[in-house]
């Protein structure tokens, strides 16, 4: 008697799996959560070459330097974007940095003095979506012709994509 109610109990122990499979059909449904973030990213290539003033042109007050050796490219999914640049430290007294970026995709303030911008100054404005690729930077170092012998130094420029 035991032998036959252990067999239907078996039994039926391997026909529920069997049973709730049946029951579920032949599709199945999920949810997906999707979002398309703000992208804003910014990258420089290239080193600007050193700086240095080594000749003055009879009669001149200012005496400057520029290299283009540098680019930039930027990507955003957002309008109305523009460029910043600030610098680590002030300029020595009599001299200035400035630098021009050149944009396809918005308007390049033309070539802004840095020299001071410990706070960030606009140097590209009304960028929209998309990406500004390979666009030249180009430093100039100036100084003041009453200025004497500035020993080498350094500044560190950081541009910034932002709203």
């Amino acid at each position: 008697m035991r032998a036959p109610f252990i067999r239907l109990s078996l039994a039926i122990w391997f026909l529920i799996p069997l049973v709730a499979l049946a029951q579920t059909g032949s599709s199945v449904v999920q949810t997906l959560n999707i979002e398309v973030k703000p992208i804003t990213k910014i990258a420089v290539s290239g080193n600007p070459g050193a700086l240095y003033i080594t000749d003055a042109s009879a009669g001149s007050d200012v005496l400057s330097v520029s290299d283009n050796n540098s680019n930039y490219s930027m990507m955003t999914n957002l309008d109305n974007m523009k460029i910043v640049a600030s610098i680590n430290n002030p300029m020595p007294e009599g001299t200035r940095l400035m630098m021009k970026l050149e944009s396809s995709k918005g308007s390049s303030s033309g070539l802004v003095d840095v020299s001071n911008a410990m706070s960030p100054v606009e140097v590209v404005t009304a960028l929209g979506k998309g990406s500004d690729l390979n666009q030249s930077i180009t430093y100039t170092f100036a100084a003041n012709a009453s200025i004497g012998q500035i020993n080498v130094d350094s500044r560190v420029v950081t541009l910034t994509l932002t709203d």
